[in-house]
């Protein structure tokens, strides 16, 4: 073998090894990384493989942005729209269903919108246009926040512009601390609530309504567009997810008794 062709084989070699790496990053939307979910199932994940799973916790919008650019190897979100056009455009291979929940909303404990005795969600979101009662809103572009104007929408409403209406532009432990402190009412997944430990003030006064389903995707950000990502080591890790042990620990995971996500049979 010639000298040339012994540096040219050391050079792809060396590249290789550069490339390949023993983690792979998950953009994720909050819930799953605020609740502990994710932290349980990559600490096990790294017992089983020695694959290291890193997370990113931001707003569904923002994971879906990073993921755009190539800053992950997963996506993990709660928007099944845009997680649908993410793949259409290229930057993700397919989407599998993950798991589920479903949103509530809470506020203040005397109700005094009294929300709890309406009978459907569009009675509920016109009470909540009325200025007398504070609403807060994430404002982030989170998948919260999708579903939240995606009510307003529904019900035929134009979201309220007077300062009854408070948009946070947080994330949604800090959304559901402002309504406390204001004693407003606000959109929030379960799981965050159930994780939320400052609840003196609210209580869950809407639930368990099919317009309100919360589910969760998982895509592997496609090697075609960015040729850095670990698709292999995704693909391996959502199956495990979706028909490994995985699966038994999203179902195995409570807190205060009460189980946060569920999976698909």
């Amino acid at each position: 073998m010639s000298i040339l062709r012994i540096i040219s084989f050391l050079i792809i070699l060396f590249s290789t090894s550069l490339h390949a790496r023993d983690y792979i990053i998950v953009q994720s939307t909050t819930s799953t990384v605020n609740t502990g979910l994710l932290d349980i199932l990559s600490q096990q994940y790294f017992l089983e493989t020695g694959i290291e799973v890193r997370s990113i916790a931001v707003g569904t919008g923002t994971a879906i942005a990073n993921a755009k650019k190539g800053d992950g190897d997963i996506l993990i979100v709660h928007s099944k729209s845009d997680e649908l056009k993410f793949i259409e455009d290229g930057f993700g291979v397919e989407r599998f269903d993950l798991m589920y929940n479903d949103f509530i909303i809470v506020g203040p404990k005397n109700d005094p919108a009294d929300i709890s005795n309406a009978n459907n969600l569009t009675e509920i979101m016109k009470k909540l246009s009325d200025p007398r009662y504070k609403f807060i809103s994430r404002d982030d572009n989170s998948g919260t926040h999708k579903k939240e104007i995606s009510l307003w929408k529904n019900s035929l409403l134009q979201i309220p512009q007077d300062n009854s209406y408070i948009k946070t532009g947080s994330n949604m432990a800090n959304a559901i601390n402002i309504a406390g402190e204001m004693q407003a009412y606000v959109l929030t997944d379960r799981g965050t609530w159930i994780s939320f430990r400052n609840k003196k003030y609210l209580k869950v006064l809407y639930e368990k309504d099919k317009a309100l389903f919360n589910p969760y995707g998982i895509i592997a950000v496609s090697p075609n567009k960015f040729s850095h990502v670990e698709y292999d080591k995704s693909k391996k890790f959502i199956d495990w997810l979706i028909d490994g042990r995985g699966k038994t620990l999203i179902n195995e995971f409570t807190l205060n008794g009460e189980q946060l996500f569920f999976t698909y049979d």
